[in-house]
């Protein structure tokens, strides 16, 4: 078994679509552009905000910044209480704590609002040994935080496994040199054929079966 497991946030440990699309649609709004619907956001939660802004409006430049800032107020204010925490995380995470595995999560969401969250949940928070998110004005990738993971708690690469749901939690696993286990219940993957090119070495259909796949590994 891995001595250490690695989490994304949106779409592996927390479904925070509805806050997102709340937030994205309110500011783009605003700016004279269209809403888009909740199915818009399956491959864009987990990307970075500006390629988010990008992609669902067509936004460029000076603009995605303007929505950004205006997006990141809106999201301190309402986004954060719009949360839902999936159903069986909490014993997953309690399972492989108890078999001895270090837990950390690997965010590009921002670090205010990710220990604003775990604070609320406490039982999901306090489980974690290291979380690494990003700041206002970084351009820290998610490979670069899961290095910094790996270095933090001293850990080999071969001895760690990434869970996400995107292909930018794929590719991070890839260039570090850490397995990869594709979430297909968040907003990245919808089959095992979307996550198929990343070469996953494990499928996870529902945060529920997160401890019996992990412990196979």
């Amino acid at each position: 078994m891995k001595k250490l497991v690695i989490l994304g946030f949106d779409g592996t440990i927390a479904d925070t679509s509805p806050g997102i699309l709340y937030c994205m649609n309110t500011t783009a709004i605003t700016m004279g552009y269209t809403s888009v619907p909740l199915d818009a956001l399956y491959g864009v939660i987990g990307v970075s905000l500006e390629q988010g802004f990008e992609r669902l409006y067509g936004m460029k430049g000076d603009e995605i910044e303007y929505a950004m800032n205006n997006y990141s107020k809106l999201y301190s204010m309402k986004g954060e209480e719009m949360i839902l925490i999936y159903d069986g995380i909490a014993e997953a995470l309690q399972k492989l704590k108890e078999a001895g595995c270090k837990l950390a999560i690997v965010t590009q969401k921002n670090r205010k609002f990710i220990h604003n969250m775990l604070g609320v949940y406490e039982e999901i928070g306090s489980r974690f040994d290291a979380i690494h998110a990003t700041d206002v004005d970084s351009n820290r990738t998610k490979t670069d935080m899961l290095r910094d993971t790996l270095a933090e708690l001293e850990t080999a690469p071969e001895d760690c496994v990434f869970i996400g749901d995107t292909f930018t939690e794929a590719l991070a696993a890839r260039d570090v040199g850490v397995d990869f286990a594709a979430a297909l219940y968040g907003w990245g993957f919808r089959t095992r054929e979307d996550a198929e090119p990343y070469s996953p070495k494990a499928y996870i259909e529902s945060a529920e079966d997160i401890f019996d796949i992990i412990s196979r590994l």
